[in-house]
């Protein structure tokens, strides 16, 4: 039965896209972006008009109007997913941060207190590698954005640098001319 469906999807898509090119606007779609040159791109306006079913067999004005409005609300709808689904993915990263920086803090009393080897420990543990893991949940995420790709990498550089100094305190490179 599915089987069927998507046979008979794939047919009608096929028998319609013919009318869907750019290049086949109707005469309405075409009068309506022709009026609208001052304001909007003409041939962004045949463009997205002219890719929608409802448009092209739109008979008036007020047809592609509707029609507009109905692409619109597809693409905020759309768009509010994906801020929806950012929202969560940056509310994790938010969690991320807050243990790293925690862990941080603690990094710096282990190594204060001299206690090199904790330090190394806890910031191998609870720190790198931190960044990379907001990085692959935004990337991998629903939402597919990464707003802060460049400050991710920066954070994951200085994490690993912070680390590889702890360990060489921790393996006493540092009492050996390092």
């Amino acid at each position: 039965m599915a089987q069927l469906i998507a046979i008979t999807i794939m047919l009608l898509a096929v028998a319609i896209a013919p009318g869907l090119a750019v290049g086949s606007s109707s005469s309405v779609i075409n009068a309506t972006c022709v009026a609208l040159k001052p304001l909007q791109p003409y041939d962004y306006c045949v463009g997205v008009l002219s890719a929608d079913p409802a448009a092209a067999a739109a008979t008036d004005v007020p047809g592609v109007a509707a029609a507009a409005v109905n692409i619109t609300a597809v693409k905020a709808a759309s768009t509010l997913r994906v801020i929806s689904y950012l929202v969560d993915e940056l509310t994790t990263c938010r969690g991320y941060y807050s243990n790293l920086v925690k862990s941080l803090a603690d990094v710096r009393v282990d190594l204060g207190a001299g206690r090199f080897s904790n330090a190394s420990l806890e910031i191998s543990a609870n720190a790198t590698g931190v960044p990379n893991d907001c990085d692959i949940l935004l990337f991998e995420g629903n939402a597919h954005k990464d707003p802060f790709t460049q400050e991710n990498g920066e954070n994951d550089l200085l994490v690993r640098l912070a680390s590889a100094i702890i360990g060489l305190l921790n393996k006493n490179l540092v009492n050996h001319g390092f």
